[in-house]
Protein backbone atom coordinates (compact mmCIF):
# COMPACT_ATOMS: atom_id res chain seq x y z
CA UNK A 1 0.00 0.00 0.00
CA UNK A 2 1.20 3.49 -1.08
CA UNK A 3 2.28 5.60 2.04
CA UNK A 4 1.73 8.97 0.13
CA UNK A 5 -0.74 11.56 0.47
CA UNK A 6 -3.32 11.55 -2.04
CA UNK A 7 -3.68 14.76 -4.25
CA UNK A 8 -6.82 16.75 -2.24
CA UNK A 9 -9.98 17.73 -4.56
CA UNK A 10 -11.52 21.24 -4.18
CA UNK A 11 -14.95 21.02 -5.52
CA UNK A 12 -17.11 24.42 -5.50
CA UNK A 13 -20.43 24.71 -6.58
CA UNK A 14 -21.34 25.09 -10.12
CA UNK A 15 -17.50 24.84 -10.98
CA UNK A 16 -15.67 21.89 -12.04
CA UNK A 17 -13.12 19.63 -9.90
CA UNK A 18 -9.60 21.01 -9.18
CA UNK A 19 -6.44 18.82 -8.03
CA UNK A 20 -4.84 21.07 -5.79
CA UNK A 21 -1.55 22.37 -6.38
CA UNK A 22 1.17 20.65 -3.69
CA UNK A 23 4.32 22.97 -2.30
CA UNK A 24 7.27 21.66 -2.34
CA UNK A 25 8.90 22.76 0.70
CA UNK A 26 12.60 21.97 -0.26
CA UNK A 27 13.25 25.38 -1.05
CA UNK A 28 14.14 24.37 -4.70
CA UNK A 29 11.29 25.92 -6.30
CA UNK A 30 11.00 28.95 -4.79
CA UNK A 31 13.27 30.65 -1.72
CA UNK A 32 9.38 31.10 0.20
CA UNK A 33 8.56 28.04 1.28
CA UNK A 34 11.39 26.69 3.30
CA UNK A 35 11.72 25.74 6.77
CA UNK A 36 11.97 28.79 8.72
CA UNK A 37 8.92 29.42 6.98
CA UNK A 38 6.99 26.03 8.44
CA UNK A 39 8.73 26.98 11.82
CA UNK A 40 6.22 30.57 11.28
CA UNK A 41 3.56 28.51 10.48
CA UNK A 42 3.60 26.06 13.13
CA UNK A 43 4.30 28.74 15.68
CA UNK A 44 1.29 30.56 14.75
CA UNK A 45 -1.17 27.98 14.54
CA UNK A 46 -0.44 24.87 16.77
CA UNK A 47 -3.63 23.67 15.90
CA UNK A 48 -2.31 22.55 12.91
CA UNK A 49 -0.36 19.46 15.04
CA UNK A 50 -2.23 16.32 15.26
CA UNK A 51 -1.70 16.25 19.26
CA UNK A 52 -4.33 14.29 19.58
CA UNK A 53 -3.14 11.31 17.86
CA UNK A 54 0.25 11.41 19.41
CA UNK A 55 -0.34 13.11 23.21
CA UNK A 56 -3.35 13.63 24.01
CA UNK A 57 -2.25 15.03 27.71
CA UNK A 58 -0.89 18.10 25.30
CA UNK A 59 -3.79 19.00 23.31
CA UNK A 60 -3.49 22.68 24.71
CA UNK A 61 -0.26 24.04 23.62
CA UNK A 62 0.37 27.93 23.93
CA UNK A 63 3.22 29.45 21.61
CA UNK A 64 6.11 30.95 23.86
CA UNK A 65 8.73 31.27 21.94
CA UNK A 66 11.23 30.43 18.38
CA UNK A 67 14.82 29.73 18.60
CA UNK A 68 14.96 29.33 22.06
CA UNK A 69 19.17 28.98 22.86
CA UNK A 70 20.55 26.09 24.57
CA UNK A 71 23.61 24.52 24.57
CA UNK A 72 22.94 22.00 22.13
CA UNK A 73 21.26 24.92 19.24
CA UNK A 74 18.10 26.48 19.10
CA UNK A 75 14.98 24.77 19.50
CA UNK A 76 12.88 25.93 16.63
CA UNK A 77 9.44 26.22 18.49
CA UNK A 78 8.71 25.91 22.21
CA UNK A 79 5.27 25.37 23.41
CA UNK A 80 3.93 25.25 27.13
CA UNK A 81 0.76 23.75 28.12
CA UNK A 82 -1.19 25.17 30.84
CA UNK A 83 -0.70 21.89 32.35
CA UNK A 84 3.00 22.72 32.27
CA UNK A 85 3.88 20.05 29.50
CA UNK A 86 6.95 21.08 27.66
CA UNK A 87 6.85 20.94 23.73
CA UNK A 88 9.61 20.81 21.47
CA UNK A 89 9.48 21.52 18.06
CA UNK A 90 12.08 21.13 15.70
CA UNK A 91 10.75 21.70 11.82
CA UNK A 92 12.97 19.93 9.00
CA UNK A 93 12.97 18.79 5.56
CA UNK A 94 14.60 15.52 5.28
CA UNK A 95 16.39 14.84 2.26
CA UNK A 96 18.02 11.96 2.84
CA UNK A 97 19.05 9.32 6.30
CA UNK A 98 21.82 10.74 7.43
CA UNK A 99 19.97 14.48 7.68
CA UNK A 100 17.34 12.22 9.41
CA UNK A 101 19.68 10.44 11.89
CA UNK A 102 21.42 14.02 12.55
CA UNK A 103 17.86 16.27 13.23
CA UNK A 104 16.83 12.88 15.96
CA UNK A 105 19.95 13.22 17.52
CA UNK A 106 19.63 16.98 17.77
CA UNK A 107 16.38 17.05 19.23
CA UNK A 108 17.59 14.62 21.94
CA UNK A 109 20.43 16.80 22.66
CA UNK A 110 17.93 19.83 23.49
CA UNK A 111 15.87 17.47 25.45
CA UNK A 112 18.89 16.27 27.43
CA UNK A 113 19.99 20.28 28.05
CA UNK A 114 16.39 21.05 29.23
CA UNK A 115 16.41 18.11 31.61
CA UNK A 116 18.98 19.52 33.62
CA UNK A 117 17.30 23.37 33.80
CA UNK A 118 15.27 24.88 36.48
CA UNK A 119 12.34 26.43 35.96
CA UNK A 120 14.73 30.33 36.12
CA UNK A 121 16.68 28.88 33.48
CA UNK A 122 13.79 27.93 31.38
CA UNK A 123 12.38 31.55 32.07
CA UNK A 124 15.72 33.27 30.89
CA UNK A 125 15.96 31.82 27.88
CA UNK A 126 12.48 32.50 27.10
CA UNK A 127 13.00 35.97 27.70
CA UNK A 128 15.95 36.54 25.76
CA UNK A 129 14.76 35.10 22.87
CA UNK A 130 11.25 36.92 23.04
CA UNK A 131 13.76 40.14 23.31
CA UNK A 132 14.70 39.18 20.11
CA UNK A 133 12.14 38.13 18.19
CA UNK A 134 9.47 41.15 19.59
CA UNK A 135 11.78 43.47 21.45
CA UNK A 136 10.87 42.84 25.08
CA UNK A 137 10.84 40.07 27.16
CA UNK A 138 7.51 38.11 28.69
CA UNK A 139 6.69 36.07 31.43
CA UNK A 140 6.45 32.34 30.83
CA UNK A 141 3.44 32.02 32.94
CA UNK A 142 1.97 35.54 32.02
CA UNK A 143 1.94 33.99 28.22
CA UNK A 144 -0.13 30.69 28.98
CA UNK A 145 -2.27 32.93 31.85
CA UNK A 146 -3.66 35.20 28.69
CA UNK A 147 -4.97 32.11 27.54
CA UNK A 148 -5.91 30.12 30.72
CA UNK A 149 -7.11 32.95 33.11
CA UNK A 150 -7.91 30.64 35.77
CA UNK A 151 -4.02 29.03 35.97
CA UNK A 152 -2.31 29.01 39.17
CA UNK A 153 1.04 30.41 39.43
CA UNK A 154 2.42 28.08 41.66
CA UNK A 155 0.75 25.12 40.41
CA UNK A 156 1.92 25.55 37.00
CA UNK A 157 6.07 26.38 37.88
CA UNK A 158 5.70 24.03 40.04
CA UNK A 159 4.68 20.94 37.14
CA UNK A 160 7.30 23.09 35.09
CA UNK A 161 10.09 22.29 37.17
CA UNK A 162 9.11 18.78 37.89
CA UNK A 163 8.93 18.16 34.15
CA UNK A 164 12.16 19.54 33.45
CA UNK A 165 13.28 17.35 36.65
CA UNK A 166 12.20 14.43 34.71
CA UNK A 167 12.81 15.06 31.96
CA UNK A 168 9.60 14.90 30.82
CA UNK A 169 8.72 16.26 27.31
CA UNK A 170 6.59 15.77 24.10
CA UNK A 171 9.45 16.24 21.16
CA UNK A 172 8.23 16.66 17.72
CA UNK A 173 10.11 16.68 14.42
CA UNK A 174 7.91 18.00 11.76
CA UNK A 175 8.50 18.35 7.92
CA UNK A 176 8.25 17.33 4.08
CA UNK A 177 8.98 14.44 2.14
CA UNK A 178 9.24 11.78 5.12
CA UNK A 179 8.88 8.80 3.93
CA UNK A 180 11.29 5.18 4.93
CA UNK A 181 12.81 4.79 8.39
CA UNK A 182 10.71 4.70 10.63
CA UNK A 183 11.53 1.07 12.09
CA UNK A 184 15.11 2.25 12.68
CA UNK A 185 13.61 5.66 14.01
CA UNK A 186 11.91 3.55 16.91
CA UNK A 187 15.00 1.64 17.66
CA UNK A 188 17.14 4.18 17.56
CA UNK A 189 15.11 6.31 20.53
CA UNK A 190 14.95 3.07 22.24
CA UNK A 191 19.08 3.51 23.08
CA UNK A 192 18.46 6.90 24.43
CA UNK A 193 16.26 5.67 27.56
CA UNK A 194 17.83 8.62 29.89
CA UNK A 195 14.24 10.80 29.62
CA UNK A 196 10.88 10.30 30.21
CA UNK A 197 9.81 11.56 26.59
CA UNK A 198 6.87 10.95 23.64
CA UNK A 199 8.18 11.87 20.14
CA UNK A 200 5.96 12.23 17.30
CA UNK A 201 6.79 12.41 13.80
CA UNK A 202 4.97 14.41 11.83
CA UNK A 203 4.95 14.85 7.88
CA UNK A 204 3.36 18.00 6.63
CA UNK A 205 2.15 18.36 3.31
CA UNK A 206 0.62 21.77 2.07
CA UNK A 207 -1.75 22.71 -0.66
CA UNK A 208 -2.36 25.40 -2.67
CA UNK A 209 -6.11 26.79 -2.47
CA UNK A 210 -6.65 29.53 -5.29
CA UNK A 211 -4.51 32.47 -5.26
CA UNK A 212 -3.73 33.05 -1.48
CA UNK A 213 -5.20 30.13 1.06
CA UNK A 214 -3.67 27.01 2.24
CA UNK A 215 -4.65 23.65 2.93
CA UNK A 216 -2.73 21.88 5.11
CA UNK A 217 -2.72 18.28 5.87
CA UNK A 218 -0.48 16.28 8.51
CA UNK A 219 -0.04 12.74 9.02
CA UNK A 220 2.01 11.00 11.60
CA UNK A 221 4.29 9.05 10.43
CA UNK A 222 5.94 7.57 13.69
CA UNK A 223 5.23 7.92 17.64
CA UNK A 224 6.13 6.27 20.43
CA UNK A 225 5.20 6.19 24.22
CA UNK A 226 7.01 7.75 27.02
CA UNK A 227 10.11 6.11 27.09
CA UNK A 228 11.38 4.86 30.42
CA UNK A 229 13.53 7.05 32.06
CA UNK A 230 16.04 4.96 34.43
CA UNK A 231 17.37 6.80 37.41
CA UNK A 232 20.98 6.15 38.72
CA UNK A 233 21.56 6.85 42.54
CA UNK A 234 24.58 6.04 44.56
CA UNK A 235 24.77 4.52 47.99
CA UNK A 236 26.36 2.99 50.73
CA UNK A 237 25.96 -0.96 48.71
CA UNK A 238 26.64 0.35 44.94
CA UNK A 239 24.87 1.31 42.59
CA UNK A 240 21.07 1.59 42.62
CA UNK A 241 18.77 1.67 39.61
CA UNK A 242 15.00 2.78 39.89
CA UNK A 243 12.28 3.62 37.23
CA UNK A 244 11.00 7.27 36.99
CA UNK A 245 7.36 6.68 38.13
CA UNK A 246 9.41 5.02 41.87
CA UNK A 247 11.21 8.26 41.80
CA UNK A 248 7.96 10.53 41.31
CA UNK A 249 6.59 8.66 43.76
CA UNK A 250 9.04 9.48 46.35
CA UNK A 251 9.14 12.99 45.39
CA UNK A 252 4.86 13.49 45.41
CA UNK A 253 5.74 14.05 49.28
CA UNK A 254 7.21 17.72 47.76
CA UNK A 255 3.74 18.65 46.96
CA UNK A 256 2.07 21.53 48.33
CA UNK A 257 -1.31 21.35 50.24
CA UNK A 258 -3.21 23.22 46.88
CA UNK A 259 -1.79 20.60 44.90
CA UNK A 260 -2.58 17.57 47.07
CA UNK A 261 -6.01 18.91 47.20
CA UNK A 262 -6.45 19.26 43.68
CA UNK A 263 -4.82 16.32 43.09
CA UNK A 264 -7.02 13.98 45.32
CA UNK A 265 -10.15 16.08 44.54
CA UNK A 266 -10.08 15.31 40.27
CA UNK A 267 -8.89 11.93 41.30
CA UNK A 268 -12.29 11.12 42.91
CA UNK A 269 -14.23 13.45 40.70
CA UNK A 270 -13.40 11.72 37.67
CA UNK A 271 -13.19 7.87 39.49
CA UNK A 272 -16.85 9.06 39.69
CA UNK A 273 -17.67 10.71 36.43
CA UNK A 274 -19.88 9.26 34.07
CA UNK A 275 -20.94 10.47 30.57
CA UNK A 276 -24.65 10.16 28.84
CA UNK A 277 -22.80 10.17 25.41
CA UNK A 278 -20.21 6.97 25.72
CA UNK A 279 -17.58 8.30 23.05
CA UNK A 280 -16.40 11.08 25.58
CA UNK A 281 -12.94 10.42 26.55
CA UNK A 282 -12.62 11.00 30.34
CA UNK A 283 -9.97 13.77 31.22
CA UNK A 284 -7.06 13.65 32.74
CA UNK A 285 -5.79 14.49 36.75
CA UNK A 286 -3.69 17.21 37.64
CA UNK A 287 -2.40 19.12 40.50
CA UNK A 288 -3.91 22.16 39.69
CA UNK A 289 -7.47 24.26 39.39
CA UNK A 290 -8.17 23.06 36.56
CA UNK A 291 -8.66 20.24 34.44
CA UNK A 292 -9.89 19.61 30.66
CA UNK A 293 -12.30 17.75 28.13
CA UNK A 294 -11.36 17.10 24.56
CA UNK A 295 -14.01 17.82 21.95
CA UNK A 296 -13.74 16.81 18.33
CA UNK A 297 -12.49 20.13 16.70
CA UNK A 298 -9.09 19.06 15.97
CA UNK A 299 -7.81 21.25 18.76
CA UNK A 300 -9.55 24.46 18.04
CA UNK A 301 -12.27 23.70 20.96
CA UNK A 302 -12.25 22.52 24.00
CA UNK A 303 -14.09 21.90 27.77
CA UNK A 304 -12.57 23.20 31.15
CA UNK A 305 -13.24 22.84 34.51
CA UNK A 306 -12.19 25.28 36.84
CA UNK A 307 -11.84 25.82 40.34
CA UNK A 308 -11.25 29.71 41.29
CA UNK A 309 -10.57 30.06 44.72
CA UNK A 310 -10.34 34.01 44.93
CA UNK A 311 -13.58 34.63 43.44
CA UNK A 312 -14.82 31.37 45.41
CA UNK A 313 -16.68 29.73 42.65
CA UNK A 314 -16.23 26.61 40.27
CA UNK A 315 -17.51 26.80 36.81
CA UNK A 316 -17.54 24.72 33.37
CA UNK A 317 -16.75 26.32 30.22
CA UNK A 318 -16.54 25.56 26.50
CA UNK A 319 -12.91 27.50 24.78
CA UNK A 320 -13.08 28.11 20.99
CA UNK A 321 -9.73 29.85 19.88
CA UNK A 322 -9.35 32.75 17.44
CA UNK A 323 -9.28 32.25 13.99
CA UNK A 324 -11.21 31.55 10.79
CA UNK A 325 -11.94 27.53 12.28
CA UNK A 326 -13.10 29.15 15.78
CA UNK A 327 -15.00 31.87 14.48
CA UNK A 328 -17.09 29.96 12.46
CA UNK A 329 -17.41 27.60 15.09
CA UNK A 330 -19.13 30.22 17.58
CA UNK A 331 -21.42 31.62 14.99
CA UNK A 332 -22.83 28.56 14.71
CA UNK A 333 -23.43 28.04 17.94
CA UNK A 334 -24.84 31.45 18.61
CA UNK A 335 -26.91 30.78 15.80
CA UNK A 336 -28.22 28.19 17.80
CA UNK A 337 -28.05 29.40 21.38
CA UNK A 338 -31.86 29.67 22.15
CA UNK A 339 -31.89 25.94 21.87
CA UNK A 340 -28.30 25.59 23.38
CA UNK A 341 -29.46 27.64 26.58
CA UNK A 342 -32.81 25.64 27.03
CA UNK A 343 -31.45 22.77 26.70
CA UNK A 344 -28.37 23.57 28.89
CA UNK A 345 -31.06 24.58 31.86
CA UNK A 346 -28.88 26.66 33.56
CA UNK A 347 -27.98 30.30 33.74
CA UNK A 348 -25.06 30.63 31.06
CA UNK A 349 -22.89 33.71 29.88
CA UNK A 350 -21.56 33.79 26.28
CA UNK A 351 -18.80 36.10 26.03
CA UNK A 352 -16.59 37.17 23.02
CA UNK A 353 -14.69 40.09 24.36
CA UNK A 354 -11.67 38.30 23.74
CA UNK A 355 -9.66 37.01 20.83
CA UNK A 356 -10.98 33.51 22.20
CA UNK A 357 -14.62 32.77 22.54
CA UNK A 358 -16.39 30.98 26.09
CA UNK A 359 -19.73 29.63 26.73
CA UNK A 360 -19.47 29.46 30.59
CA UNK A 361 -21.50 28.45 33.92
CA UNK A 362 -20.48 28.90 37.20
CA UNK A 363 -21.56 28.51 40.94
CA UNK A 364 -19.92 30.00 43.82
CA UNK A 365 -19.75 28.40 47.72
CA UNK A 366 -18.89 29.46 50.86
CA UNK A 367 -15.21 27.34 50.99
CA UNK A 368 -14.05 25.75 48.23
CA UNK A 369 -11.47 23.30 50.59
CA UNK A 370 -14.12 22.54 52.97
CA UNK A 371 -15.15 18.90 53.56
CA UNK A 372 -18.10 20.40 54.00
CA UNK A 373 -18.84 21.34 50.33
CA UNK A 374 -16.62 19.08 48.78
CA UNK A 375 -19.62 16.43 47.62
CA UNK A 376 -22.09 19.40 46.57
CA UNK A 377 -19.21 21.07 44.23
CA UNK A 378 -18.69 17.52 42.59
CA UNK A 379 -22.34 17.18 42.08
CA UNK A 380 -23.04 20.01 40.91
CA UNK A 381 -19.65 19.82 38.25
CA UNK A 382 -20.23 16.35 37.24
CA UNK A 383 -24.02 17.46 36.37
CA UNK A 384 -22.45 20.57 34.49
CA UNK A 385 -19.76 18.63 32.70
CA UNK A 386 -22.66 16.31 31.51
CA UNK A 387 -24.72 18.91 30.28
CA UNK A 388 -22.01 20.34 28.42
CA UNK A 389 -21.06 16.85 26.76
CA UNK A 390 -24.36 16.01 25.97
CA UNK A 391 -24.98 19.97 24.14
CA UNK A 392 -21.82 20.46 22.62
CA UNK A 393 -20.29 17.39 21.16
CA UNK A 394 -23.06 16.50 19.04
CA UNK A 395 -23.10 20.22 17.29
CA UNK A 396 -19.44 20.17 17.19
CA UNK A 397 -19.10 16.74 15.61
CA UNK A 398 -22.01 17.65 12.98
CA UNK A 399 -20.45 21.00 12.47
CA UNK A 400 -16.80 19.78 11.39
CA UNK A 401 -18.36 16.67 9.44
CA UNK A 402 -20.14 19.53 7.39
CA UNK A 403 -16.56 21.24 6.91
Amino acid sequence: MSNQFATPILINQGQDATLLERIPLSGNATAHYDEKWLQALLYAHPHTLPINEIDQSCLNLVPICREMNTPAGPIDVLYITPEGKIIILEAKLWRNPEARRKVIGQILDYAKELGSWSYEDLQREVSRALRTQEGQPRNLFEIVACKYPELSEASFIDSISRNLKRGEFLLLIVGDGIREGVAAIAEFLENHGTLHFTFGLVEMAIFKVNSEGLLIQPRVIAQTMIVKRTVITLEAEGLVSKDASEVEEEASAELSETQKFYQEFWTEFIAQLTFDDPGQPLPNVTKQGNIFLSMPTKGNAWITIYFSQKNREVGVYLKILKGSLGEMLYSRLMNDREAIDKELGIPVTWSSKTDDRFIIVRKTFPDLKSSKYREPIKAWLAESLNLFVNVFRVRLERIMAEI
